[in-house]
């Protein structure tokens, strides 16, 4: 096969997108049997006074690409569909530190949705995710043991807002 990775010399590589094509770039470079990861995260959207839960890219504009450069047609990943082009250096495509996609990989679910939740502790720093306090950053005070947590938000005075782990980042 053309695109065979060999697994044992495979890296992980960046592959910059077309705005918002993040999963069209990774369905065509699947579809070209590469091996893709696209870490994704639950967003909330505010439009026309309505709060929106979206699936979104943890990393917008950019997807994962695993294979071997010695022994695959990486070229071909710069003409994909909804592909810009594969972060290189030196007419080489540039590699990530090895563990980090594994780590990502780590903390997803089978559909690639990062969480956080097992590693945030009383007193951590987090950031929303989704809800009507998206992109605010409070203090975790409370976890319970179904995945219920209560973070301190400070804004003019300070309130304490319910929600779930998988709701919460670190800041």
């Amino acid at each position: 096969m053309p695109f065979e990775t060999g697994k044992t010399d495979a890296r992980w590589y960046v592959v910059a997108t077309r705005p918002a094509r993040e999963a069209l770039a990774a369905q065509q470079l699947e579809n070209q049997s590469f091996e893709v990861f696209l870490p994704k995260r639950k967003a909330t959207i505010r439009h026309a006074r309505k709060l929106i839960t979206k699936t979104a890219p943890l990393f917008p504009g950019y997807v994962f690409v695993r294979m071997c450069v010695d022994t695959v047609r990486w070229q071909s990943i710069n003409g994909t569909m909804g592909v810009k082009f594969i972060l290189m250096q030196d007419e080489r495509p540039i590699a990530l530190p090895k563990g980090f996609v594994e780590s990502l990989q780590g903390f997803s679910d089978a559909e690639g949705f990062v969480s956080y939740a097992p590693q945030l502790k009383v007193g951590d720093t987090v950031t929303l995710m989704s809800g009507p306090f998206a992109k605010q950053v409070g203090e975790l005070i409370s976890m319970d043991d179904r995945g219920r947590v209560e973070v301190l938000m400070r804004f003019v005075s300070s309130i304490a807002v319910k929600t779930s782990q998988d709701n919460l980042i670190p800041a």
